[in-house]
């Protein structure tokens, strides 16, 4: 009989737990090489993990989140951000982020930025690895002049977030040149594909963790660290969280968007009823005004006839304006 994380306490998801296993996986001392492994598919060149010196803030919090992965090597400072949603504020959390690893960098080397010498510091390089569920592409690069409100025009500051995406299918590359994240992005895989069967995500995790032993993926790691893995990667993966998130930005764009079809629904009834009324009130005032027209245009007329029977003898003045309802003055002016 299988296991399952129901029959285990050391299997019950721990909420106050806040690592994540990309954390653990490239983020701790004890496993420097994978670190290594993962920045050199990234275009470094490091032969030895000892020269790497991790640097994360472990106060960092933001949204409930510490920053994930940060650390120096050959004068750069690389900052690596893990994401199962997509959030296009990333610039702005590295910025928050990179504040305050310079700070401790400060601190870590006994400098300050009142020195009156120019310093010497390494160079920020900000990744972002995506291994969310919903669609992205294998990279994209994400401005922080993109939130501001006037652009890039007039700012005195840039930041790039590189984003990745990790997952099974995409950047096969970077899959090829690090085996940690080609087996990481099979680990998630797979629990999703347990989690679509209908299992709870801490048992679609533990299954997840037996495939991958039995499979050869993770193995050292898994067999050593499985109690700790269901609750490190359900830290990371919350698909109820993200169709949550979803759900709410359906609803704020679908309120948007059934705002825009309704007052451009609005304008065109609007426009509609405008015409009605416009043709009802045009047509009462046209036949008003022609009316009038017609009516003087018939005056004149009898006004002229009046006038030529008086003039030809036919009738007497007084006569002709009593028959054809004018002043006697008025005929005798068209005389």
């Amino acid at each position: 009989m299988i296991e399952t994380p129901a029959d285990r306490n050391d299997y019950q998801e721990n909420r106050m737990h806040k690592d994540t296993l990309f954390k653990r996986l490239f983020g701790d001392e004890r496993f420097k090489e994978n670190t290594m492994s993962l920045y050199n598919a990234l275009g470094g060149n490091c032969s030895d993990p000892e020269e790497l010196i991790f640097t994360t803030v472990e106060g960092a919090i933001y949204m409930g989140r510490k920053n994930d992965v940060s650390f120096l090597v050959d004068g750069e400072l690389m900052l690596w951000e893990h994401q199962s949603t997509r959030n296009p504020n990333m610039p702005l959390r590295g910025l928050i982020y990179l504040a305050q690893l310079y700070t401790k960098y400060l601190d870590l080397f006994d400098l300050s930025e009142y020195s009156s010498r120019r310093l010497s510091l390494p160079s920020p390089r900000y990744y972002v690895f995506y291994a969310g569920p919903a669609d992205a592409p294998d990279r994209e690069e994400l401005r922080l002049t993109d939130l501001f409100r006037n652009g890039a025009q007039g700012s005195c500051v840039e930041l790039t977030a590189t984003v990745l995406n990790i997952n099974e299918g995409h950047n096969a590359e970077l899959h090829k040149a690090c085996k940690t994240l080609a087996d990481y992005a099979h680990f998630v895989a797979l629990t999703r594909a347990y989690a679509k069967q209908g299992l709870s995500r801490a048992e679609a995790v533990h299954y997840a963790v037996l495939t991958c032993i039995d499979e050869g993926v993770l193995e050292p790691f898994l067999r050593q660290y499985r109690a700790e893995v269901i609750p490190m990667f359900l830290e990371e993966w919350d698909e109820e969280k993200y169709r949550d998130l979803l759900r709410r930005e359906a609803e704020e764009d679908g309120y948007a968007a059934g705002k825009a079809i309704g007052m451009e629904a609005g304008k065109e009834a609007g426009i509609k009823v405008g015409l009605q009324q416009g043709l009802k009130q045009g047509l009462k005032q046209g036949l008003e005004q022609g009316l009038e027209q017609g009516e003087e245009k018939q005056r004149k007329a009898f006004l002229l006839r009046a006038s030529e029977l008086v003039r030809s003898g036919s009738l007497g003045l007084e006569e002709a304006a009593r028959i054809f309802g004018f002043d006697a003055e008025e005929i005798s002016a068209n005389l």
